[in-house]
């Protein structure tokens, strides 16, 4: 079910960036999960916490919101990249 929900997100944001601007999918990245902890904390709380697999002997849980991280430091960062590149080959060159 996690991984629906964040191929949703990734998906929706993605959509967003290529086909309207980088801010709005900026903005709906970091908007939808804050949005749905202010709506409903309870339940996004109980659903970032649901742990999925402990690592190095037990002693480090992989939780929903180590996912979360991840894709958000995935996709802020190809926004980034398309601003970057957007702004590179806006720029004119000058002649000397």
């Amino acid at each position: 079910m996690a991984v629906i929900i964040f191929g949703l997100l990734s998906t929706i944001v993605l959509y967003l960036l290529v086909n309207y601007s980088s801010l709005v999918a900026g903005l709906v990245l970091l908007g939808i999960p804050l949005g749905t902890m202010l709506v409903s904390p309870n339940i996004a709380t109980g659903f970032l916490a649901h742990e999925h697999v402990r690592l190095a002997g037990g002693t480090v849980p992989i939780n929903n919101y180590h996912i979360l991280l991840f894709t958000w430091s995935t996709i802020i960062g190809i926004i980034l990249y398309t601003e970057f590149l957007t702004w590179y080959l806006s720029k004119k060159k000058r002649s000397n």
